[in-house]
């Protein structure tokens, strides 16, 4: 079945659902598929021509090492240490 397929189908089952609890799991699940195919296409795609977070041009060599790039290497380095942060 595919994403747009799951999404649809969760979406469905969320309006038709008996009562509240239902409905919110419907649209949790959907929003969930959605999140995961997202992931999966930036994962499997060419990544982005521009930096996600500056907006500046991915230099070629950064786009040949990593495929799937969506950030230049400092807000790379940036990220990966909010990250590590936040993680604790």
């Amino acid at each position: 079945m595919s994403d747009f397929m799951e999404i649809t189908e969760a979406f469905h089952q969320a309006r038709t659902a008996p009562d509240v609890t239902d409905r919110a799991t419907g649209l949790e699940e959907a929003d969930r598929i959605g999140g995961v195919a997202l992931v999966q296409a930036r994962l499997q795609g060419d990544g982005r021509p521009d930096c996600l977070d500056c907006g500046e041009d991915i230099l070629p060599a950064r786009r040949q090492a990593v495929k799937n790039a969506v950030r230049c290497v400092p807000c790379e380095e940036i990220h990966a240490q909010m990250e590590a942060r936040r993680r604790g």
